[in-house]
């Protein structure tokens, strides 16, 4: 019987096949010395009697899940737990213990249940119990199923606690989980008990201090003795030898410690910031482009599990076929909440032995990749990819089955990962014929004209973007030259234009242009590459909002084909040995790069298009989930993997979804690529740096547009500050002075059209958006990096 319950004085980290992961830890910090209450374990030998005892063993999890609470505990076990609850008396915190709990590499955080103020022996009893079956939640068993452990020895204790009175309790990280910082740590409080704040139901105080000092670096929280509390997360994290995830509270003056555990998916360390010095250079960082603008925000599971996961599974396997050191795929693709990922490249390229043969026989097929032709990957996608988007989207979905929506669902992202490793094959000619030619350039017409004329030469580059950007420049013209119409958008919210335009004939004409645009460009996608969020053609309303900021302006100076004669005929009127010689290649070299930007955009939006039909088959798929009651809203379908929608039982999408749009929420906003060399910036106006992306400067007043629905809020002359940018916000760059973006670099989509329009650009700020505000008036010096406040230059 004594191996059925032990105190915590008498566990550690060598029984946590018998305690789990909090009993063990709790264990460890009485052993260092650290103050925890009074409390003790129900152990996993207790667990598994129970479940021997009462013939469920071996049962299947929702079983599991729905009887363990309705089933007495045997006699032998249920004294065990009495006798060791009546050395405490009085209410308690009864909390599940899982042995693969609190580990190094997987957390298992809010996966089993918590319960707290527990009064009474039966009450206790009741909330062991409770907590065992916790361990067979649809939440729980989809965490494993992801984390790939092993469920036939698993077992659950249960730590049973003195309940404190908390006056204040909080979370304490021993480094920064966002940047990484290890010098910082980070609070989190909250009055009374510290659950909510754990659960993510409350946000609670947060501030991040100085590990050494205990000094505020941003935020604040008003517990007191706060010093006290970082100076035991500094001993905690010594003694344990590793940063530290700490749940802690505060009563009567005093702290007390509930938990300590590994702190998970911790970035890598950024570099020492030096000292601030006057006009101080950008930091170097890893520049990941457009793939940042691709996916600003996590994406959702189903996005992880239908090309995401794909994708990155296939790019390494194709590495370590060539001898190159990968990441593993868990490794690349870090869970860092439920349901919610975030990609983390390989800070450096390294060879193994396997490159001496493996690199040889990769040749051969890297050589094919290159050599593919943007002409024959349109020629194959238009047979294959669009065909079926085409066919796809035209498809009577209500006389399809269930199997036969995935099976599309399917097909498509079968046919566009087929696509995809040609597609980047067909683009290194161009990227490097745009490396090269602005130097040749240069050298033809001078520095200082270079930048303008090669933005020139790339002006009007005919492709998708091109088309949708002309038709929604000449739908702006049209309400600009109508004072009817244009009252309407200047008076009205664009989510409401639509229905004040079917009240006029002129309104419904505009109204039908619009609708074919949306039809011809709809496919776009918005915040994120993704099916979760609604693209281009279900938003009508962004397009309203953007003829409703382009009609308010100047008429836009859209006339590319203009502008790139103009610039090829400076090119011809280059004079001297220099232009003779160089003006010819210089034309080749930009036809090249031409021809490369209308292929990348072209290409990109045919990979658009095709999650865009992959979301209308999945949200018919959802509205039947609704109709079975399986579901809340069709939409939902996102939060399940592409397995889970036939494989998790009905009553447990709910909890699944439930728990990963918390965690999504949660996580938002936030980086989903994270460089190994990202910084964390301060939160000072005056001092917002990042990539130079655009040369050039300008002054004028910030105007911060989160998302599309804010499209209509920039003015003409106004600094756009935005988090990320895609194609579809490629019109606004037209009133834009200059734009600074949080995400991104030098080769991201924002940076290639405002070279394109020549207009300053700074990329890959971080923090911009939280500490510039509508009004402020800055400078932006692209080729420094660099905004600062117009009355702070130095």
């Amino acid at each position: 019987m004594a191996d059925y319950t032990l105190p915590l004085p008498r566990v550690g980290p060598r029984e946590i096949e018998l305690v789990g992961g909090k009993g063990a830890g709790l264990g460890a910090l009485i052993d260092a010395g650290f103050p925890v209450p009074e409390g003790f374990v129900v152990t996993t030998a207790a667990y598994r009697d129970f479940l021997d005892a009462t013939g469920l063993t071996g049962r299947p999890a929702a079983e599991l899940h729905e009887r363990i609470p309705q089933v007495p505990i045997p006699e032998r076990v249920a004294s065990a737990v009495l006798a060791a609850y009546a050395g405490i008396g009085g209410p308690v915190a009864v909390r599940s213990s899982g042995t693969a709990e609190d580990l190094a590499d997987a957390s298992f955080a809010g996966q089993h249940d918590t319960y707290l103020g527990v009064d009474g022996g039966q009450a206790v009893l009741d909330a062991v119990r409770d907590c065992w079956a916790s361990l067979w939640t649809p939440r729980a068993v989809a965490y494993r199923e992801r984390q790939g452990w092993d469920e036939s020895e698993l077992a659950l204790a249960v730590v049973v606690q003195e309940m404190v009175d908390a006056e204040w309790a909080g979370v304490l990280f021993t480094a920064d989980p966002v940047s990484g910082r290890r010098d910082h740590v980070v609070v989190e409080a909250v009055r009374g008990l510290g659950e909510d704040l754990v659960s993510g139901t409350v946000s609670g105080e947060h501030a991040v201090l100085d590990k050494s000092t205990a000094r505020r670096v941003s935020g604040s929280v008003s517990v007191p003795d706060i010093g006290e509390l970082v100076r035991l997360g500094r001993e905690i994290e010594t003694a344990f030898g590793c940063p530290q995830d700490i749940e802690w509270t505060r009563a009567a003056g005093r702290l007390q410690l509930v938990q300590a555990r590994p702190l998970t998916a911790l970035p890598t360390e950024p570099p020492a910031e030096p000292e601030a010095a006057p006009r101080e250079a950008p930091r170097a960082r890893r520049d990941y482009g457009m793939a940042a603008d691709h996916m600003p925000f996590p994406p959702f599971p189903m996005d992880v599990s239908l090309f995401l996961r794909p994708a990155i599974r296939a790019m390494i396997g194709a590495a370590r076929a060539a001898g190159l050191a990968t990441p593993t795929l868990d490794e690349a693709i870090v869970e860092i909440g439920d349901g919610v990922v975030q990609i983390v490249p390989p800070q450096q390229v390294r060879f193994t032995r396997r490159a001496l043969t493996g690199a040889p026989r990769a040749v051969p097929s890297l050589a094919r990749l290159v050599s593919t032709s943007t002409s024959g990957w349109r020629a194959r996608s238009e047979g294959t990819l669009v065909a079926l988007c085409r066919r796809a989207d035209a498809a009577d979905l209500g006389a399809l089955s269930d199997a036969e929506l995935l099976g599309q669902v399917d097909a498509l992202m079968g046919t566009l990962g087929s696509l995809m490793p040609s597609r980047f094959g067909a683009m290194p000619r161009g990227l490097l014929a745009g490396a090269a030619v602005e130097r040749l350039i240069a050298a033809v017409v001078g520095r200082e004209r270079a930048d303008g004329l090669h933005a020139g030469l790339m002006s009007a580059v005919p492709c998708v973007t091109t088309e949708a950007n002309a038709t929604i420049d000449r739908l702006a013209a049209a309400v600009r030259a109508d004072p009817e119409l244009l009252r309407i958008y200047r008076e009205q919210p664009a989510a409401d234009v639509a229905e004040r335009l079917r009240e006029t004939a002129a309104g419904r004409a505009l109204l039908a242009d619009v609708e074919a645009y949306l039809r011809e460009f709809g496919f776009r996608e918005m915040s994120i590459f993704t099916v979760g969020l609604p693209p281009l053609r279900e938003t009508p309303e962004v397009a309203h909002g953007l003829i409703k900021s382009l009609a308010q302006g100047p008429p836009a100076d859209s006339d590319g084909a203009a502008r790139l004669a103009r610039s090829r005929a400076e090119l011809r009127r280059a004079r001297g040995l220099r232009a003779r010689l160089l003006t010819p290649v210089i034309r080749r070299i930009v036809e090249v790069e031409r021809r490369t930007a209308g292929f990348r955009e072209d290409s990109h939006y045919q990979l658009v298009m095709t999650l865009a039909v992959a979301r209308r088959l999945l949200l018919e798929l959802g509205r039947r989930f609704v109709e079975r009651d399986v579901l809340d809203a069709a939409e939902d379908i996102a939060y399940l993997e592409r397995s889970e929608v036939t494989s998790l039982a009905p009553g447990a999408v709910r909890e699944v979804v439930a728990a990963r749009r918390a965690a999504r929420r949660a996580a938002l906003p936030g980086y989903t690529f994270v460089p190994a060399t990202l910084q964390a910036q301060p939160e000072d106006a005056s001092r917002v740096r990042g990539t130079p992306a655009s040369r050039g400067a300008a002054t004028g007043p910030v105007r911060v547009v989160r998302d599309e629905s804010e499209f209509a809020n920039l003015q003409d002359g106004e600094v756009l500050v935005c988090p990320y940018t895609n194609p579809t916000w490629t019109p606004l760059f037209a009133l834009a002075a200059a734009v600074v973006v949080d995400a991104g670099g030098a080769a991201s989509h924002a940076a290639i059209v405002a070279r394109e329009h020549g207009i300053p650009a700074v990329m890959g700020t971080v923090n911009a958006t939280r500490v510039l505000s509508d009004g402020q008036q800055v400078v932006v010096d692209g080729g420094a990096g660099t905004v600062e406040l117009a009355g702070t230059l130095r």
